[in-house]
């Protein structure tokens, strides 16, 4: 049988375990379980995890930390003469964890389960799922960390645990970078009930208050703003993290930097005496956001706190006593079953690769999609106001397949452009737009419906199916959201339609829109009566026609803009 490793690769440390012998076990790496996420270069060497964090104060140009919170985005991060993305950082993490836990296991590491984010987006899902490759690993599944970490729960005797055949259970994840809460009903069946979050929300923000509080009593003792810094800026946050971590133990202590780095190469020192309830101050709209995440998540579980018998706390910043007693005043002290926050989630990693592989682990979990699945439609045909309208909804259980049907608008419609969004929002601006497939149609009269079909796996990955019925016409991608606004099928009616499996590489809007607009432009042309409203009009259009031909998209906006807005004047007219 085959070891699928566990890794939780996290924005502070990330780990590897494996099932041994039925229990799961994290792998120890230079005497610790916890390796912290830290890429450093050296000279054409890359070092990862402890020789790199403790490089990072020195070397702050060289060492990278916390990609977590940018995967899956455009950003680079510039290390001398070079560029590397979140997956790249991301890659030299797994690639070390595995052979790491090769030499330490005696075995090679080619399969694993990975952890992320409940409310990671389908392009952090898809990028962590491409660093696990690039590291030449194959990732059987992608799991959330909320779920990884009651997969372990559950497999582990707590008090009171065994007189609830059933129990309903949230979890608090509060990592380095993400803040994640999970409602579920554990059992023989154990389903997700709800997930909600913040990718952007966790201990970073709280060392980010402290070193904030630094710089301020630097710039009023010295006179000198060292925002800019990276040197000096390494160096506090280290003594941040420091201090964050003391006030969970003790009621003050003190950050004492001396020959802090400055632009100006002044000797800068820094004596400061931090108290708990001062930071506390410092961090409390943070948790008020968790707050109304909690609140948020177990009113579409449909429970009440009353209703929860456990919570589980994940990740190192749950350790802090304002989070502690946050979630004992809100659901009782009793609920807080002794699961350490920091293994947990890879231990459940590594019970779900036990799963995987056949091992003797009774247990099967349902989960769901953490954001609604969405496609953008014409709403008023009108005003041309478009609106998403959703596929699949958030909290679905997952893996799912829906379809919905929609209708062209008009006779011999040549394309349909399906924009698939993430996201809550009925305005497309306000969601993540995942990409776009177009779809060349046979010619049909208006109302020929177009089913559109989305697929959500296991991964939190989606596939996308477009069919105009009853013409045999189709296609289907598998939407590789790592790239954002990407585009598949590029249809060009002037073009050979054998190009049409060509990315297509322009950032105009809807093909389908576009059409639209000149179609009942000259409709409206073909109707009028009086010469000056027919000369404007006609001189609108071409005015469109021209930007159109050409590659200044502000000039294609406004000369859409004036056609739209004059096409709403007749029409008022005519009312």
């Amino acid at each position: 049988m085959k070891t699928i490793f566990g890794i939780d690769l996290g924005t502070t440390n990330s780990c590897i375990s494996r099932l041994s012998q039925g229990v799961p076990e994290v792998i120890s790496i230079n005497g610790s379980p916890l390796v912290p996420s830290v890429v450093s270069f050296d000279q054409g060497e890359t070092i990862v995890g402890t020789r790199a964090k403790n490089r990072e104060v020195l070397y702050p140009e060289t060492t990278v930390s916390s990609v977590k919170r940018i995967m899956g985005t455009r950003q680079t991060i510039p290390v001398q003469d070079s560029e590397y993305t979140p997956e790249n950082i991301s890659t030299f993490i797994l690639t070390y964890l595995k052979e790491q836990a090769r030499e330490i296991c005696q075995e090679e590491v080619e399969n694993v389960v990975i952890t992320v984010p409940a409310y990671f987006s389908d392009a952090q899902r898809r990028a962590t799922q491409q660093a696990g490759e690039a590291a030449g690993l194959n990732v059987e599944r992608i799991i959330n960390e909320p779920t990884a970490a009651s997969l372990f729960y559950n497999h582990v005797d707590t008090p009171g645990k065994q007189d609830r055949p059933e129990s309903r259970v949230l979890v608090y994840d509060l990592g380095g970078g993400t803040f994640d809460v999970s409602v579920l009903r554990m059992g023989e069946l154990s389903e997700v009930l709800a997930s909600t979050g913040n990718t952007s929300l966790g201990g970073d923000d709280f060392d980010q208050a402290i070193v904030n509080l630094c710089l301020e009593q630097i710039m009023s003792t010295y006179g000198t703003d060292l925002r800019g810094h990276r040197p000096a800026l390494a160096r506090l946050k280290d003594a941040a993290e420091k201090a964050k971590i003391a006030l969970s133990a003790h009621p003050f202590t003190f950050i004492e930097e001396s020959l802090i780095p400055s632009p100006s190469s002044e000797d800068i020192n820094l004596s400061l005496e931090i108290t708990r309830e001062e930071f506390e101050s410092m961090i409390s709209p943070y948790l008020e956001t968790t707050r109304q995440e909690m609140q948020k998540a177990l009113q579409e579980a449909s429970l009440a706190a009353g209703d929860i018998d456990s919570v589980l706390l994940v990740g190192g910043s749950t350790r802090i006593p304002a989070v502690i007693s946050l979630l004992e005043e809100y659901f009782g002290p009793s609920c807080l079953p002794p699961v350490d926050p920091d293994l947990s989630v890879a231990k459940g990693a590594a019970i779900q690769g036990g799963i995987i592989s056949g091992s003797h682990i009774h247990q099967v979990l349902i989960d769901v999609n953490p954001h609604t699945l969405s496609t953008e439609v014409l709403e008023d045909p009108v005003s041309m106001k478009l609106k998403c309208v959703p596929i699949i909804p958030r909290n679905t259980q997952i893996p799912v397949t829906r379809s919905e049907l929609f209708y062209t608008v008009f006779d011999s419609q040549p394309l349909v452009r399906v924009s698939v969004y993430q996201g809550e929002s009925t305005q497309s601006g306000e969601n993540t737009h995942i990409g776009s497939i177009d779809l060349q149609l046979s010619p049909a009269p208006s109302g020929t419906p177009i089913n559109i079909e989305y697929s959500y796996d296991l991964n939190g990955i989606i596939r996308v199916r477009v069919e105009q019925k009853g013409y045999s016409v189709k296609r289907e991608v598998d939407l590789d959201s790592s790239r954002q606004d990407q585009m598949f099928l590029k249809v060009d009616l002037d073009s050979d339609p054998d190009m049409d499996d060509q990315p297509d590489e322009s950032p105009r809007g809807s093909q389908q829109t576009t059409n639209y607009i000149l179609h009942k432009a000259r409709g409206m042309l073909d109707e009028l009566s009086g010469d000056a409203s027919r000369n404007t009009l006609k001189s609108l259009i071409k005015d469109y026609e021209d930007a159109l031909q050409g590659d200044d998209e502000d000039a294609v906006d406004e000369a859409e803009e004036t056609l739209v807005d004059y096409m709403d004047e007749l029409q008022e007219r005519e009312e």
